[in-house]
Protein backbone atom coordinates (compact mmCIF):
# COMPACT_ATOMS: atom_id res chain seq x y z
CA UNK A 1 0.00 0.00 0.00
CA UNK A 2 2.57 2.34 0.73
CA UNK A 3 4.40 1.79 -2.80
CA UNK A 4 1.09 2.41 -4.41
CA UNK A 5 1.17 5.92 -2.28
CA UNK A 6 4.10 6.79 -3.13
CA UNK A 7 3.25 6.24 -6.86
CA UNK A 8 0.43 8.44 -7.27
CA UNK A 9 2.29 10.78 -5.27
CA UNK A 10 4.94 10.51 -8.26
CA UNK A 11 2.44 10.90 -10.97
CA UNK A 12 0.78 14.19 -9.50
CA UNK A 13 4.11 16.10 -8.95
CA UNK A 14 5.95 15.00 -12.27
CA UNK A 15 4.73 17.67 -14.14
CA UNK A 16 3.68 19.89 -11.36
CA UNK A 17 6.31 22.55 -13.91
CA UNK A 18 4.89 25.57 -14.16
CA UNK A 19 6.66 28.12 -16.82
CA UNK A 20 8.43 30.99 -14.81
CA UNK A 21 9.41 34.05 -15.88
CA UNK A 22 11.83 36.98 -14.13
CA UNK A 23 11.01 40.25 -12.49
CA UNK A 24 14.07 41.96 -12.64
CA UNK A 25 15.43 45.27 -11.04
CA UNK A 26 16.58 47.32 -13.08
CA UNK A 27 18.98 49.88 -11.61
CA UNK A 28 19.35 53.66 -13.19
CA UNK A 29 22.75 55.41 -11.76
CA UNK A 30 23.08 59.06 -12.88
CA UNK A 31 25.77 61.21 -12.00
CA UNK A 32 26.37 64.80 -12.55
CA UNK A 33 29.54 67.21 -12.54
CA UNK A 34 29.64 70.81 -11.93
CA UNK A 35 32.42 72.98 -11.87
CA UNK A 36 33.07 76.52 -10.58
CA UNK A 37 35.67 78.80 -12.45
CA UNK A 38 37.43 81.14 -10.27
CA UNK A 39 39.20 84.40 -11.48
CA UNK A 40 41.78 86.16 -9.77
CA UNK A 41 41.77 90.03 -10.04
CA UNK A 42 44.21 92.58 -9.01
CA UNK A 43 45.66 96.19 -9.02
CA UNK A 44 49.04 97.03 -9.75
CA UNK A 45 50.92 99.18 -7.36
CA UNK A 46 51.24 102.95 -8.34
CA UNK A 47 54.52 103.83 -9.26
CA UNK A 48 54.63 108.03 -9.56
CA UNK A 49 58.19 109.35 -10.73
CA UNK A 50 58.44 112.83 -10.74
CA UNK A 51 61.40 114.47 -12.85
CA UNK A 52 61.39 118.11 -13.12
CA UNK A 53 64.19 119.51 -15.42
CA UNK A 54 64.38 123.72 -15.95
CA UNK A 55 65.50 124.79 -18.92
CA UNK A 56 66.37 128.12 -19.72
CA UNK A 57 66.52 128.14 -23.29
CA UNK A 58 63.47 128.81 -25.09
CA UNK A 59 62.43 126.42 -28.59
CA UNK A 60 59.26 126.31 -29.34
CA UNK A 61 58.27 124.22 -31.98
CA UNK A 62 54.13 123.61 -32.50
CA UNK A 63 53.80 120.56 -34.63
CA UNK A 64 50.30 119.18 -34.46
CA UNK A 65 50.12 115.61 -36.05
CA UNK A 66 46.47 114.42 -35.84
CA UNK A 67 46.65 111.02 -37.17
CA UNK A 68 42.18 109.78 -36.69
CA UNK A 69 42.65 105.84 -37.57
CA UNK A 70 39.37 104.55 -36.93
CA UNK A 71 39.89 100.45 -37.51
CA UNK A 72 36.82 99.09 -36.94
CA UNK A 73 36.79 94.92 -37.09
CA UNK A 74 33.95 93.68 -36.55
CA UNK A 75 33.95 89.59 -36.83
CA UNK A 76 30.74 87.78 -36.22
CA UNK A 77 31.86 84.19 -36.21
CA UNK A 78 28.62 81.98 -35.41
CA UNK A 79 29.37 78.64 -35.10
CA UNK A 80 26.01 76.38 -34.89
CA UNK A 81 26.58 72.56 -34.64
CA UNK A 82 23.51 70.97 -33.52
CA UNK A 83 24.05 67.14 -33.79
CA UNK A 84 20.69 65.80 -32.74
CA UNK A 85 20.44 61.92 -32.35
CA UNK A 86 16.82 60.89 -31.71
CA UNK A 87 16.76 56.87 -30.33
CA UNK A 88 13.13 55.97 -30.92
CA UNK A 89 14.29 52.32 -29.30
CA UNK A 90 15.19 50.49 -32.27
CA UNK A 91 19.07 50.17 -31.43
CA UNK A 92 20.28 53.72 -33.02
CA UNK A 93 21.63 54.72 -29.84
CA UNK A 94 24.71 56.66 -31.58
CA UNK A 95 27.12 56.04 -34.98
CA UNK A 96 28.99 53.46 -33.13
CA UNK A 97 25.65 51.02 -31.58
CA UNK A 98 24.83 48.49 -33.99
CA UNK A 99 21.41 49.03 -35.85
CA UNK A 100 19.50 45.86 -33.71
CA UNK A 101 15.86 44.90 -35.34
CA UNK A 102 12.81 46.75 -33.74
CA UNK A 103 11.44 44.58 -30.99
CA UNK A 104 9.30 46.89 -29.72
CA UNK A 105 5.22 46.49 -29.13
CA UNK A 106 3.32 43.20 -28.48
CA UNK A 107 4.02 39.60 -28.77
CA UNK A 108 2.04 36.20 -28.36
CA UNK A 109 4.79 33.71 -26.54
CA UNK A 110 4.85 29.72 -25.94
CA UNK A 111 7.50 28.29 -23.20
CA UNK A 112 7.24 24.76 -23.45
CA UNK A 113 9.37 22.53 -20.52
CA UNK A 114 10.17 19.20 -21.00
CA UNK A 115 10.62 17.43 -17.22
CA UNK A 116 10.96 14.57 -15.38
CA UNK A 117 10.09 14.39 -11.33
CA UNK A 118 12.58 12.86 -8.24
CA UNK A 119 10.18 11.52 -6.30
CA UNK A 120 11.67 9.69 -2.74
CA UNK A 121 11.56 5.99 -2.61
CA UNK A 122 10.82 6.05 -5.58
CA UNK A 123 13.15 7.32 -8.19
CA UNK A 124 12.57 9.52 -11.31
CA UNK A 125 8.75 8.83 -13.32
CA UNK A 126 6.99 10.03 -15.69
CA UNK A 127 8.15 12.38 -18.55
CA UNK A 128 6.09 15.69 -18.67
CA UNK A 129 5.44 18.77 -20.62
CA UNK A 130 4.56 22.25 -19.71
CA UNK A 131 3.11 24.87 -22.41
CA UNK A 132 2.77 27.96 -21.10
CA UNK A 133 1.37 31.10 -22.86
CA UNK A 134 2.62 34.42 -22.57
CA UNK A 135 0.88 38.40 -23.69
CA UNK A 136 4.09 39.95 -23.98
CA UNK A 137 4.54 43.87 -24.27
CA UNK A 138 8.19 44.98 -24.78
CA UNK A 139 10.22 48.41 -24.83
CA UNK A 140 13.42 48.71 -26.67
CA UNK A 141 16.32 50.89 -25.41
CA UNK A 142 18.85 50.30 -27.99
CA UNK A 143 20.49 46.32 -27.22
CA UNK A 144 18.16 46.35 -23.98
CA UNK A 145 14.68 44.86 -23.65
CA UNK A 146 12.09 45.58 -21.17
CA UNK A 147 9.05 43.34 -20.93
CA UNK A 148 5.72 42.33 -19.52
CA UNK A 149 5.07 39.03 -19.52
CA UNK A 150 1.11 38.07 -18.35
CA UNK A 151 0.73 34.38 -18.25
CA UNK A 152 -2.43 33.49 -20.19
CA UNK A 153 -2.78 29.84 -20.17
CA UNK A 154 -0.94 26.75 -18.67
CA UNK A 155 -1.33 23.04 -19.84
CA UNK A 156 0.63 20.18 -18.55
CA UNK A 157 0.60 17.10 -19.93
CA UNK A 158 3.05 13.56 -18.92
CA UNK A 159 3.67 10.19 -20.45
CA UNK A 160 2.05 8.03 -17.86
CA UNK A 161 -1.08 8.78 -18.80
CA UNK A 162 -3.02 7.68 -15.64
CA UNK A 163 -3.08 10.72 -13.72
CA UNK A 164 -3.91 14.22 -15.39
CA UNK A 165 -2.84 17.80 -13.70
CA UNK A 166 -5.18 19.98 -14.29
CA UNK A 167 -3.95 24.23 -14.02
CA UNK A 168 -6.99 26.06 -13.37
CA UNK A 169 -6.82 29.22 -15.09
CA UNK A 170 -7.00 30.95 -11.87
CA UNK A 171 -3.75 29.39 -11.31
CA UNK A 172 -2.33 31.43 -14.44
CA UNK A 173 -4.52 34.41 -13.16
CA UNK A 174 -2.91 34.76 -9.98
CA UNK A 175 0.74 34.57 -11.36
CA UNK A 176 -0.03 38.01 -12.92
CA UNK A 177 2.40 40.29 -14.54
CA UNK A 178 5.94 39.63 -14.21
CA UNK A 179 8.30 42.23 -15.26
CA UNK A 180 11.98 40.83 -17.15
CA UNK A 181 14.69 42.15 -18.97
CA UNK A 182 16.67 40.98 -22.07
CA UNK A 183 19.29 41.79 -24.04
CA UNK A 184 19.90 41.83 -27.64
CA UNK A 185 23.45 41.17 -29.86
CA UNK A 186 24.83 41.03 -33.13
CA UNK A 187 27.08 37.90 -33.56
CA UNK A 188 29.66 37.74 -35.77
CA UNK A 189 27.91 36.13 -38.57
CA UNK A 190 25.20 39.12 -38.30
CA UNK A 191 22.42 37.17 -36.83
CA UNK A 192 20.79 38.54 -33.67
CA UNK A 193 20.70 37.21 -30.47
CA UNK A 194 18.40 37.35 -28.00
CA UNK A 195 18.97 36.48 -23.82
CA UNK A 196 17.46 37.07 -20.40
CA UNK A 197 19.80 36.15 -17.29
CA UNK A 198 18.67 33.88 -14.57
CA UNK A 199 14.58 35.45 -12.95
CA UNK A 200 13.47 33.76 -9.64
CA UNK A 201 9.74 33.56 -9.31
CA UNK A 202 8.29 32.61 -5.64
CA UNK A 203 4.39 31.74 -6.06
CA UNK A 204 2.41 31.70 -3.00
CA UNK A 205 4.95 33.26 -0.91
CA UNK A 206 5.03 37.09 0.70
CA UNK A 207 7.74 38.52 -1.57
CA UNK A 208 8.91 40.60 2.21
CA UNK A 209 9.94 37.02 2.99
CA UNK A 210 12.46 36.35 0.69
CA UNK A 211 13.38 40.10 0.05
CA UNK A 212 17.00 40.28 -2.56
CA UNK A 213 17.46 36.91 -2.19
CA UNK A 214 15.09 34.70 -3.74
CA UNK A 215 17.38 32.09 -5.05
CA UNK A 216 18.42 31.56 -1.15
CA UNK A 217 14.79 31.30 -0.13
CA UNK A 218 13.46 27.96 1.30
CA UNK A 219 9.91 27.03 0.78
CA UNK A 220 7.68 26.33 3.83
CA UNK A 221 6.56 23.07 4.47
CA UNK A 222 3.44 23.83 6.58
CA UNK A 223 0.23 25.94 5.62
CA UNK A 224 0.12 27.72 8.65
CA UNK A 225 3.23 29.38 8.24
CA UNK A 226 3.40 33.04 8.02
CA UNK A 227 4.86 33.64 4.60
CA UNK A 228 2.35 31.42 2.90
CA UNK A 229 -0.44 33.11 1.00
CA UNK A 230 -3.66 32.88 -0.70
CA UNK A 231 -3.05 34.25 -4.16
CA UNK A 232 -5.89 32.73 -6.30
CA UNK A 233 -8.29 33.78 -3.39
CA UNK A 234 -9.89 30.36 -2.85
CA UNK A 235 -9.46 29.66 0.81
CA UNK A 236 -6.54 27.02 0.11
CA UNK A 237 -3.03 28.20 1.01
CA UNK A 238 -0.60 29.14 -1.93
CA UNK A 239 -2.73 28.62 -5.44
CA UNK A 240 -4.74 25.42 -6.03
CA UNK A 241 -3.86 22.61 -8.58
CA UNK A 242 -6.23 19.39 -9.28
CA UNK A 243 -5.62 16.33 -10.36
CA UNK A 244 -8.25 13.85 -12.22
CA UNK A 245 -7.70 10.10 -12.97
CA UNK A 246 -6.34 7.21 -10.68
CA UNK A 247 -7.01 10.23 -7.92
CA UNK A 248 -8.94 12.74 -8.28
CA UNK A 249 -7.74 15.80 -5.97
CA UNK A 250 -7.55 19.46 -4.96
CA UNK A 251 -4.32 21.23 -3.86
CA UNK A 252 -2.92 23.86 -2.68
CA UNK A 253 1.15 24.84 -3.53
CA UNK A 254 3.95 27.29 -3.08
CA UNK A 255 6.42 27.16 -5.83
CA UNK A 256 10.17 28.54 -6.54
CA UNK A 257 10.73 29.12 -9.85
CA UNK A 258 13.45 29.91 -12.04
CA UNK A 259 14.61 30.29 -16.01
CA UNK A 260 17.05 31.51 -18.33
CA UNK A 261 16.53 32.73 -21.89
CA UNK A 262 19.50 31.93 -24.22
CA UNK A 263 20.67 31.00 -27.65
CA UNK A 264 18.51 33.22 -28.98
CA UNK A 265 17.32 34.37 -32.46
CA UNK A 266 15.76 37.55 -33.88
CA UNK A 267 14.45 37.73 -36.94
CA UNK A 268 15.77 41.00 -39.07
CA UNK A 269 12.08 42.50 -39.07
CA UNK A 270 12.28 41.45 -35.18
CA UNK A 271 8.53 39.89 -35.91
CA UNK A 272 10.13 36.80 -34.43
CA UNK A 273 11.98 35.48 -31.60
CA UNK A 274 12.98 31.91 -30.76
CA UNK A 275 15.46 31.17 -27.95
CA UNK A 276 16.52 27.98 -25.87
CA UNK A 277 15.89 27.88 -21.92
CA UNK A 278 17.10 26.60 -18.86
CA UNK A 279 14.86 26.42 -15.77
CA UNK A 280 14.60 25.04 -11.82
CA UNK A 281 11.50 24.27 -10.18
CA UNK A 282 10.87 23.00 -6.88
CA UNK A 283 7.33 23.37 -4.97
CA UNK A 284 5.90 22.00 -1.64
CA UNK A 285 1.80 20.52 -1.16
CA UNK A 286 0.95 22.15 1.98
CA UNK A 287 -2.61 20.79 1.45
CA UNK A 288 -4.25 18.18 -0.87
CA UNK A 289 -8.14 16.87 -0.67
CA UNK A 290 -6.86 13.03 -1.17
CA UNK A 291 -4.33 11.30 1.42
CA UNK A 292 -2.84 10.17 -1.55
CA UNK A 293 -1.82 12.72 -2.91
CA UNK A 294 0.35 14.79 -0.49
CA UNK A 295 4.33 15.20 -0.99
CA UNK A 296 7.20 17.26 -2.70
CA UNK A 297 9.30 16.81 -5.56
CA UNK A 298 11.85 18.34 -6.89
CA UNK A 299 11.23 18.74 -10.89
CA UNK A 300 14.39 18.51 -13.54
CA UNK A 301 14.96 19.65 -17.03
CA UNK A 302 15.03 17.09 -19.36
CA UNK A 303 16.92 17.64 -22.50
CA UNK A 304 15.61 14.68 -24.25
CA UNK A 305 12.73 12.45 -24.75
CA UNK A 306 11.85 9.31 -24.94
CA UNK A 307 8.27 9.67 -26.24
CA UNK A 308 7.93 8.59 -29.69
CA UNK A 309 7.39 11.37 -32.61
CA UNK A 310 9.28 14.20 -30.27
CA UNK A 311 9.72 17.04 -32.44
CA UNK A 312 11.49 20.36 -32.06
CA UNK A 313 13.72 21.54 -29.32
CA UNK A 314 12.73 20.45 -25.61
CA UNK A 315 12.87 23.16 -23.79
CA UNK A 316 12.19 26.70 -25.40
CA UNK A 317 10.22 29.76 -26.07
CA UNK A 318 9.00 30.80 -29.26
CA UNK A 319 7.51 34.42 -29.69
CA UNK A 320 6.00 35.87 -32.42
CA UNK A 321 4.49 39.89 -33.04
CA UNK A 322 0.75 40.44 -32.52
CA UNK A 323 -1.56 43.30 -33.34
CA UNK A 324 -0.76 46.03 -30.58
CA UNK A 325 -3.79 46.00 -28.44
CA UNK A 326 -4.20 42.00 -28.18
CA UNK A 327 -5.56 40.01 -25.18
CA UNK A 328 -4.82 36.57 -23.47
CA UNK A 329 -8.00 35.56 -25.24
CA UNK A 330 -6.84 36.53 -28.40
CA UNK A 331 -3.64 34.47 -28.00
CA UNK A 332 -5.29 31.13 -26.47
CA UNK A 333 -8.04 31.58 -29.67
CA UNK A 334 -5.83 31.35 -32.21
CA UNK A 335 -2.16 29.61 -31.05
CA UNK A 336 -2.75 27.25 -33.37
CA UNK A 337 -1.89 29.44 -36.11
CA UNK A 338 -0.08 31.44 -34.14
CA UNK A 339 2.84 29.17 -33.14
CA UNK A 340 4.53 26.45 -34.46
CA UNK A 341 3.22 22.69 -33.88
CA UNK A 342 3.95 21.41 -30.22
CA UNK A 343 6.56 19.15 -29.70
CA UNK A 344 3.95 16.93 -28.28
CA UNK A 345 -0.05 16.90 -28.93
CA UNK A 346 -1.07 17.71 -24.73
CA UNK A 347 -4.63 16.10 -24.00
Amino acid sequence: MKKIVVVLTAFVLALFVVACGDGAEVTTQSASNSGKFDGDSGKGDPDTDTDTDTDTDTDTDTDTDTDTDTDTDTDTDTDTDTDTDTDTGNGNGGSDSVDFPNVNGTYAQKMWFTSSSDVPLVGSLAEGWTRTYFLINQVQENEKVHIQAKYCNIKIDNSSGALQVIMPQSFADALGTTPKEAVLSKRDDGTYGFDQDWLYEMRGIDPACYGNDPAGYTLPTKQDDPCVQDWDNDGLPGITVKTTGLADATMGMVEKAASMIHDGLVSEDGKTITALVDWTDEQKMLYSSNKLLKAGATNHQQNSSKQPGFTGPFNFIEQVKIPDGSDCDYIVNNAATIFSPDPVNLK
